[in-house]
């Protein structure tokens, strides 16, 4: 082997070892979100299947960046600071390259159209395309929506574990409408669904006389988002499969604009029951 050779085997070491490392520190990120309460080192190494002493060692690096907060005790590691900044643009630069396609999607189905972020316990609305039908669902921005009965908010949820969907909606569920879920084992139940078809389904779960389809964006990093569009329910089976397929067609469309979509799609299976 020449000289030359060597030189470039080693180069080709470091960067998988570089690539290697920024795929660990993005587990571990990826762990931490929505822990507000934050997870040992310990229990952080469970979650991504690696060492504790190589979880330590990233960690530290991370919050050296301010990417992530550590306790004085070296227990409860949280987000970091530099996230929720970068995580600010990413919003406002997802939001400018969305709008013109969540228009376009009213423009085809006639319905109002939502994007919604993962907030907290909740489902915040951050971007509209209003319907002009004189029967059509009004949207406002700020909104807020549990995650429990709503399409978009079951995708979201979705998303992830059922340990994780455990924690954050408890065991105690208010039932909104006669459709509401009513316990926890029923609410993990649909996610299952969910999770098989690549959509979920609002059916008059929140609000009496409104339906509703959702999915989420496969978004790389940032904040979770989900498109959804809620129908009166009196037109909402009849135009069911020409809303699945032109919502997913906007969000395969935003993906692209934006450049960043990652996780692959869930295929979908059947129609709601």
């Amino acid at each position: 082997m020449t000289e030359k050779d060597e030189v470039e085997k080693e180069e080709g070491g470091r960067r998988g070892e570089s690539i290697q490392v920024i795929a660990r520190a993005a587990a571990i990120l990826r762990a931490l979100a929505g822990q507000s309460d934050g997870l040992s080192l310990g229990q952080i190494a469970r979650r991504v299947e690696l060492p504790r002493s190589t979880v330590q060692r990233i960690v530290g690096a991370l919050a050296a960046e301010q990417l992530v907060t550590v306790g004085r005790t070296g227990e409860g590691v949280r987000l970091g600071p530099t996230l929720a900044l970068l995580a600010a643009a990413a919003q406002t630069d997802l939001l400018s390259v969305a709008q013109p396609h969540l228009e376009a999607l009213t423009r085809r189905v006639h319905e109002t159209v939502n994007l919604s972020v993962f907030q907290g316990n909740q489902a915040v609305c951050v971007a509209i395309s209003q319907s002009e039908r004189e029967l059509s669902v009004r949207s406002f921005l700020g909104s807020s929506f549990p995650l429990y009965c709503t399409a978009h908010g079951k995708a979201l949820l979705a998303e992830m574990s059922d340990e994780d969907v455990t924690r954050l909606v408890g065991s105690r569920i208010e039932p909104l409408t006669v459709n509401t879920v009513r316990s926890l084992p029923q609410l993990l139940a649909q996610l299952r669904e969910v999770r098989e078809r690549g959509m979920a389904f609002d059916l008059g779960e929140r609000t009496e006389g409104i339906c509703a389809v959702g999915v989420t964006l496969r978004l790389a990093t940032g904040p979770r988002y989900a498109l959804s569009i809620p129908v009166p329910s009196l037109r909402f089976e009849a135009q069911l499969p020409m809303l699945r397929e032109e919502l997913l067609r906007c969000r395969e469309d935003i993906e692209a604009a934006a450049g960043v979509a990652l996780r692959p799609a869930a295929s979908f299976v059947g129609k709601p029951e």
